[in-house]
């Protein structure tokens, strides 16, 4: 990214900060705002990725959480939710908790604007057992909206779930004009002909369908409705823009 002058502006355990968006002319709410006329600076992209909320969620545990079976799942969820309060922005290690989120694609573009009350099992419920998802509509349904204007202002969305190394370039390539399209061929390990690169460790089974019971899978989709319905609409949206003419 430093050869091609290309910016980093948000990760996967920070919110993205709307104020980014200036650097391009826009806002929010998709008002452009002039530039200043000494602005000689390329064009600037916003290029980000979103992934299966569920298939995210059980990759963050398998790779952070070392567990093996669905029972750990839940508990390591529990445990990293627990840090919440105490997480701020720049802190190392601030990943620990951020990464179990329910519904961290709207907290992330929200610009970390969605509330995640933390809640002690009760008596009926078991330790092992996951957190319960949030209901409040007061809580968030802004965010949510915030989360969508701040999806609707990037260039490209890719959805890792159906991407391959191909068609991420070709998307590149039609989506955003880019002539040269390389892909690094680093050290990490995996299945290259798909593109599915981790840095270290081992390829794990991240497929949240196959891992868990039918029951844990519908909670846990439940629990991430707002994040799924973002998906699927990225994933729609690119589509039809890398398979649709006029679009």
């Amino acid at each position: 990214t430093k050869r091609e002058s290309h910016l980093i502006v948000a990760n996967e355990w920070d919110p993205f900060s709307h104020d980014k968006l200036k650097l391009s002319g826009r806002t929010l709410d998709g008002k452009k705002i002039p530039l200043d006329p000494q602005h000689t600076s390329p064009q600037l992209l916003f290029v980000t990725t979103l992934r299966d909320p569920l298939d995210r969620l059980l990759s963050a545990y398998l790779f952070f959480g070392a567990g093996e079976s669905p029972s750990d799942f839940g508990v390591w969820i529990r445990q990293n939710i627990g840090r919440l309060p105490k997480y701020r922005i720049g802190e190392k290690g601030a990943f620990r908790c951020n990464i179990a989120r329910y519904n961290v694609i709207v907290w992330r573009y929200s610009g970390g604007n969605l509330e995640h009350p933390v809640s002690r099992p009760s008596s009926q419920q078991q330790e092992t057992q996951f957190p319960l998802p949030m209901t409040d509509g007061k809580l968030w349904r802004d965010p949510f909206e915030s989360a969508i204007r701040a999806l609707s202002q990037q260039d490209l969305i890719l959805p890792m779930d159906i991407m391959s190394k191909e068609e991420g370039q070709e998307a590149m390539r039609r989506l955003l004009g880019w002539g040269k399209v390389a892909i690094k061929e680093g050290r990490g390990k995996g299945d290259r002909e798909s593109g599915h690169i981790v840095t270290t460790g081992k390829i794990q089974n991240s497929n949240a369908r196959e891992y868990l019971n039918e029951e844990e899978y519908r909670f846990l989709w439940d629990a991430n409705w707002l994040d799924n319905i973002l998906v699927l609409w990225c994933r729609a949206v690119f589509l039809a823009r890398l398979h649709c003419n006029n679009i």
